[in-house]
């Protein structure tokens, strides 16, 4: 049996872990024990959203269920293998919601076999499956989520920087042969972002941004070689609450003495 933690794996990492449990619909059994009959209420469920930037589950809860406000719950993930507790926070007729766990197990097939013993619920029955090993979440390429994934804040933020933008002349021109034209800010903005090579966070002034990539003014070129990807961390006060993914696709010089240098980035495929 392996523990994984929050602090330990890293949000971004522990967040995709419920994304993955959401977007693939996957079943999830859920009891509770009574302290006075010492049986086991047991629902079947599905979890209906999260929201990682107030550490908040929903799972569905049809009219049939049963469910104490005030016992704690246990559940089990059909993907993943995945067991953890927590505490209802609110309840409706269709829906309740719990506090992210701060921990979770992850059960090889021995440790649900003992589970599934000690507790007596039939595990594999119930979600007509073995489930499917936990998969942890470390390269960028899993940690890449779309648009319709992100957190409502980042959503609303990210749609208004999108929209709060003014085209070039000769990007109006190309306008109509670009899938996404670039658009220059109105105002100077500042775009913070860490390098492949170190996970220091820079702030540097945004040149231009559409929602297929991103160009910034830098003096440290070295930093941002071609090919090499860089995570777009937030805008100048707003932190993302999922940072964006781009790899460098050109570079080019802003002044006569070469001091200043744009790096044009383009986004990781999914993330529109």
């Amino acid at each position: 049996m392996k523990v994984i933690k929050s602090d330990s794996l890293g949000d971004n990492s522990y967040q995709q872990l419920f994304i993955d449990i959401q977007t693939s619909y996957s079943k999830v059994v859920i009891w509770q024990l009574d302290p006075g009959t010492s049986k086991r209420n047991v629902i079947e469920s599905k979890l209906n959203s999260y929201s990682p930037e107030i550490g908040l589950l929903y799972f569905n809860l049809s009219s049939n269920d049963k469910i104490e406000s005030e016992l704690p719950l246990y559940f089990y993930s059909e993907l993943g293998q995945l067991l953890f507790k927590s505490q209802i926070e609110e309840m409706r007729s269709d829906i309740f919601s719990i506090r992210v766990p701060s921990e979770m197990k992850v059960l090889e097939e021995d440790d649900l076999d003992e589970l599934m013993s000690k507790i007596n619920i039939n595990l594999k029955d119930t979600l007509k499956t073995n489930g499917s090993k936990v998969v942890i979440h470390e390269s960028r390429s899993s940690n890449i989520i779309s648009m319709s994934q992100r957190s409502n804040r980042d959503q609303d933020f990210l749609n208004n920087e999108f929209n709060d933008l003014s085209l070039d002349e000769e990007d109006k021109f190309f306008a109509d042969k670009r899938e996404s034209p670039r658009a220059r800010p109105k105002i100077d903005k500042w775009v913070r972002l860490v390098s492949e090579s170190s996970e220091e966070v820079h702030l540097f002034r945004l040149f231009d941004l559409s929602r297929g990539g991103i160009g910034f003014i830098t003096m440290e070129l070295a930093l941002f070689p071609k090919g090499s990807v860089i995570k777009v961390v937030g805008f100048e006060d707003h932190d993302l609450d999922h940072p964006l993914y781009a790899q460098v696709v050109s570079q080019r010089s802003v002044d006569e003495l070469e001091i200043e240098f744009k790096v044009g980035c383009r986004f990781e495929e999914g993330q529109s």
